[in-house]
């Protein structure tokens, strides 16, 4: 009779081990299929990104030898960046930002973008002139130059992108105003015109600007996004073994 008792409490105990370890199966399998799934994923979108910048650096190299004599009308995106352009027009120092916080060197300075107005166009363009250091005390602004008359603008298109955890500088009224990034929407309203949404970096030959050796925002290449892809496929692949081995373990000892 104890015998059989004793039976009962470990077929019993043996039963509630099963349960709770299904249970525990159950919870883990879903958290483990939740981060596989996040990994694949996150393999596939590297994985599109590089198809975007290989798709961005041919038609780049497709456009080369092309170098636009107007503005960009329609269809402004990251296909335009690095475009060359050659505009006329007139520099509208009046319309003078400080692209705020750009630090070259370990130095602490400004962006200067001024608008302009090119010759047969309606819509301001933006023109960036390039790079300079801020003076020490916040409050005073830097020294600027200004050039009259019609000027030949020659650069390449710079599309930004929207930085949704930059800190807008303060508005203030005089100018030149600081700004925290290429709001169009903003500037816009500051200059009470149409904008070309985006901006003409100015080339380093040309005799307009200040430090004009530009900084690309993106310079992840092709082969580090893949790279990345690889690592996060093979994070899956791992995950998955270990997930079939530990299993195999777990039911073995059940």
């Amino acid at each position: 009779m104890a015998n059989s008792n004793n039976d009962i409490e470990l077929l019993h105990a043996k039963s509630a081990r099963s349960s709770s370890v299904k249970w525990l199966s159950v919870v883990a399998i879903l958290m483990v299929s939740l981060m596989f799934v996040g990994l694949i994923k996150l393999g596939f979108w590297q994985l599109e990104r590089a198809e975007t910048k290989l798709n961005i650096a041919q038609q780049l190299i497709l456009n080369q030898p092309l170098k636009l004599q107007q503005l960009p009308q329609d269809n402004i995106d990251n296909q335009l960046n690095k475009r060359d352009i050659s505009v006329s027009g007139r520099l509208l120092h009046r319309y003078t930002w400080l692209l705020d916080n750009q630090v070259k060197n370990g130095k602490v300075g400004y962006q200067v973008v001024v608008a302009a107005a090119i010759e047969s166009e309606p819509r301001l363009a933006l023109i960036n002139l390039g790079w300079i250091a801020a003076p020490v005390e916040r409050t005073t602004l830097p020294t600027l130059k200004q050039w009259s008359g019609i000027v030949q603008l020659d650069g390449k298109l710079h599309v930004p992108t929207e930085n949704p955890y930059t800190l807008a500088s303060p508005e203030t009224l005089e100018w030149p105003k600081r700004i925290a990034e290429i709001d169009f929407s903003l500037l816009e309203q500051h200059t009470e015109r149409e904008i070309v949404h985006a901006v003409i970096r100015i080339d380093q030959a040309s005799e307009l600007g200040y430090d004009k050796q530009w900084r690309w925002s993106n310079r992840m290449t092709v082969d580090k996004h893949k790279g990345y892809a690889f690592q996060w496929f093979a994070l899956a692949f791992t995950l998955l073994v270990l997930t079939v081995y530990f299993g195999f373990r777990l039911t073995r000892e059940v």
